[in-house]
């Protein structure tokens, strides 16, 4: 979790340190910090789950967002992922309290639960007894003080509104030095006082105001803010609400609205993917659906970025929220009770059962998604739903034969994530459906021919089913500009089917993004995926729009010669790709912490080989322009440096393993320009001959962004870093080292010419494993750790001392290692082994 920092003397701060004073106290187990919506609960316990302090006083921080319609399976869920307890779908809850319970027996934790609602009953979950033997303690937010009282807190601490003078600065930063401006001044302090300390609210009325120099405008703020509440906004919390809801009305027009409506459809604290947002705001006409997709992606960045400074959207990891208080205003908003919205939204409510047969009528947008439903109406009434979210109802098998049959304005449809294993005839109904998800269908075997009847779909996932073919309707989608499907076949399927008839895809005219995975999981079949693949790329090559492809290539003499027939890529236009060339039986299965999977939405250019020899033109030309570089098992090369290094200036991942010829990753020495310079991500495993990663001097810039490195099972491997290159990984964070059996230092000891604070000065997270001849991190020397935040280390016997203290790594929380290995280390002084004791896991 990001940590916030606060300034000395704020009402934040008081709140911590009551809370702390708190948590110092061994007679109270139980705290309640509570406050109306917005108020910054959420922002204290953020600050409260970071601080050092905390990670040494428990074992560990366990943190469950409640909810107001939460279940006990869900809180029981988010703890066991926390304590990695795997759980069975057919486990009953009591089963799964014992496990959590099993689990925490014994541990001394702290459970953050953020937004209760009710009474949340401890012993139900798993919890066991917080007592002062024990030395456990909850620490809950609410809105509410009496609930407080119901799960029998010790102590409630409300939350303190902002002063005036806190409220001003903030409302300042938000909304800019306009604020400063004399005849707007005095109008600006009115509308703070109308926000009542409320830091959510001053927050997002500063952000619908930034830089706005009109004075009228000013004017009408301070009038509509200090006038007697609308009937629209019911009987919620008015004092946040109406100053809200300003801020909403001040969105410039009715489609920035419905954006910003339509990301209510999610669940509370759920993160939404951006592109998936953006295409179903597409689909339904708030962005220019006649647009090339790359446009209509920039215009909804555009339109996200413009929410997210209006602060009625969040950034949350790459991806996008919604501050509950807000989704609590777009839902009322929405409401069938609303003027000009309808929505219904239950998403994430544990239910099992649809709405009723009358709910369905009138109404816009429907969202069902994160449930257990088992079964659907059988032809609801709903000639006006626009949007139906059913994705993650992982207990839906079947869809009533007319279910579709009323839902002609149908335009979004999302079922990914469920178990059918059909769909029903009636989707030929969907005559204006534009978007259509069934991504992650395991059980879903075909797409019937009645596909081809929804003549508008520019959308169509099918990833991760079973299905074995295409039915040549498909080629009647002439609109269709995303095709993403992939094919699972056994012998009976092989001899029978053919995945995609010739001249369908050439006959998708407006096809912008293909994604086509025709990797087999049995070897046997090879020749034949080899033959499909040869026809599918041929009939590709006809398609003049294409601007994004995900394919396989079963030789690299596939892809000399698409590159040479494709257009849009001779031509400069393809936006991203995802190319996956040849075959190669890997040797080695990485264990599941040290696997890679990409980050989301960095797909513009992979590049994977697989068990080639040699290197071709077209490995060239495509890898300088690829961001992922994938090379498994390539028999001949001997050196990054043998592909050029200006092929390589682009990429911010590399992952290299299997490559036997390999005895150096990089040399140094010959290079002229930087390099790397882009490289983020570096991971190396199964190298036989690998004896060093960088060899020689690098020019200026050389890694100098790259912050995570792994590396496993090179058995020739010594040691990692020389004098000569540890200077220039300044930036690097995490750094995982297992299973190779020759490493003896992870620095070179003749790189101790450099200062100490000079070495790795951001690395915030050390992980050694199955290292029998490791020796020494940096031998005889404390490493200046001021980022270091955690440390592992497992069956390195030969490792006798750690390069950290209490003072030189200030930002310690964690040291995961064995009892009995840590006994036998060897320290200066006995006192930093006592200082650094408390954070064992």
């Amino acid at each position: 979790m990001p940590a916030i920092t606060i300034e000395d003397g704020t009402s934040t701060e008081r709140t911590l340190q009551k809370i702390l004073e708190c948590m110092r106290n061994e007679r109270i187990q139980k705290i309640g910090i509570w406050g109306m919506g917005g108020v910054g609960k959420t922002t204290v316990m953020k600050i409260l789950n970071n601080l050092p302090e905390i990670a040494r006083m428990f074992e560990i921080v366990i943190w469950v967002t409640v909810a107001k319609d939460f279940s006990t399976r869900q809180l029981q869920t988010e703890i066991a992922q926390r304590l990695s307890l795997n759980l069975l779908n057919d486990e009953s809850n009591e089963r799964v309290a014992r496990r959590i319970f099993q689990s925490l027996r014994g541990m001394k934790f702290l459970l953050l639960m953020d937004d209760v609602w009710a009474r949340v009953d401890l012993e139900d979950i798993g919890i066991p007894y917080l007592t002062q033997g024990n030395g456990c303690k909850l620490v809950l937010t609410t809105r509410d003080c009496n609930v407080c009282h119901k799960m029998e807190t010790n102590e409630e601490i409300k939350v303190e509104l902002l002063s005036v003078e806190e409220a001003w600065e903030l409302f300042r930063e938000k909304a800019g030095e306009i604020v400063d401006s004399p005849n707007i001044q005095p109008l600006a302090r009115c509308v703070v006082d109308e926000c009542d300390g409320l830091p959510l609210a001053i927050v997002v009325i500063g952000a619908s105001l930034r830089k706005e120099d009109n004075i009228l405008i000013w004017e009408n703020a301070v009038q509509e803010l200090s006038a007697p509440s609308t009937s629209d906004i019911y009987d919620m919390e008015e004092r946040v609400f109406k100053r809200l809801k300003f801020s909403f009305d001040r969105l410039e027009d009715d489609n920035l609205k419905n954006c910003f409506l339509y990301a209510a459809l999610f669940p509370e604290d759920h993160n939404i993917d951006r592109l998936e947002l953006i295409e179903y705001w597409r689909a339904e006409g708030l962005i220019n659906s006649g647009s090339s997709l790359v446009d209509a992606r920039k215009k909804g960045h555009a339109i996200l970025k413009h929410l997210i400074d209006a602060s009625l959207l969040l950034k949350s990891y790459g991806m996008i929220q919604m501050h509950d208080v807000i989704r609590d205003l777009a839902l009322r908003i929405t409401s069938p009770r609303g003027s000009g919205h309808r929505f219904l939204v239950r998403a994430n409510k544990d239910i099992k059962d649809p709405p009723e047969a009358e709910e369905w009528k009138n109404i816009e947008r429907m969202s069902l998604m994160k449930n257990k439903i088992g079964n659907l109406p059988e032809s609801p009434n709903c000639p006006t739903l626009l949007t139906l979210f059913l994705q993650e109802n992982k207990n839906l098998r079947m869809i009533p034969a007319s279910f579709f049959e009323k839902m002609c304005a149908l335009r979004v449809l999302d079922l990914s994530r469920t178990s059918i294993n059909s769909l029903p005839h009636s989707i030929c109904n969907l005559v204006n459906l534009r978007i259509f998800y069934l991504k992650s269908c395991p059980e879903l075997e075909a797409i019937p021919p009645q596909i081809g009847a929804i003549t508008g779909l520019e959308v169509l996932d099918a990833q991760g089913t079973r299905i074995t073919s295409l039915p040549v309707e498909i080629g009647q989608l002439t609109h269709l500009k995303v095709l993403n499907v992939a094919f699972s076949m056994g012998r009976d399927e092989i001899e029978e089917d053919v995945a995609i008839s010739g001249g369908i895809i050439s006959r998708l005219s407006q096809l912008e993004q293909l994604s086509i995975d025709l990797s087999s999981t049995e070897s046997q079949f090879e020749h034949e995926w080899n033959k499909w693949a040869e026809a599918i790329l041929k009939d590709v090559s006809y398609v003049k729009g294409l601007m994004s492809l995900e394919f396989y290539f079963p030789q690299l003499e596939s892809l000399d010669c698409f590159l040479q027939t494709i257009r849009p890529w001779k031509e400069g236009r393809f936006t991203s790709f995802n190319f996956d060339v040849g075959r190669y039986p890997s040797r080695s299965i990485m264990t599941s912490e040290f696997a890679y999977f990409p980050e989301r939405g960095t797909k513009d250019g992979i590049l994977t080989i697989r068990g080639c020899d040699g290197i071709s033109s077209a490995i060239l030309d495509v890898l300088s322009h690829a961001s992922h570089f994938k090379l498994h098992g390539h028999r001949s090369i001997h050196s990054l440096c043998e592909l050029g290094m200006q092929n390589t200036r682009r990429l911010t991942q590399c992952i290299i393993s299997e490559c036997d010829a390999m005895e150096i990753f990089i040399e140094g020495d010959q290079l002229i320009e930087a390099a790397l310079p882009n490289l983020k991500l570096l991971c190396i495993y199964d190298m036989l001959n690998l004896k060093s990663i960088w060899e020689g001097s690098f020019p200026p810039g050389s890694f100098n962004c790259l912050s995570n490195l792994f590396l496993s099972s090179c058995n020739k491997l010594k040691n990692i870093f020389s004098c000569k290159i540890i200077t220039q990984l300044y930036n690097l964070e995490y750094l995982q080292v297992e299973s190779c059996s020759a490493l003896e230092e992870v620095i070179y000891e003749e790189s101790i010419g450099v200062k100490s604070d000079c070495v790795l000065p951001k690395l915030r997270d050390l992980q050694l494993k199955s290292l029998p001849a490791l020796v020494g991190i940096l031998k005889g020397h404390l490493l200046d750790c001021s980022s270091l935040e955690g440390i592992g280390a497992f069956e390195c016997p030969n490792l006798k001392r750690l390069p950290i203290s209490i003072s030189n790594a200030p930002k310690l929380r964690r040291i995961r290692c064995k009892r009995e290995w840590w006994n036998e280390l060897e320290w200066d002084d006995n006192a930093i082994k006592l200082q650094l004791e408390p954070l064992l896991i």
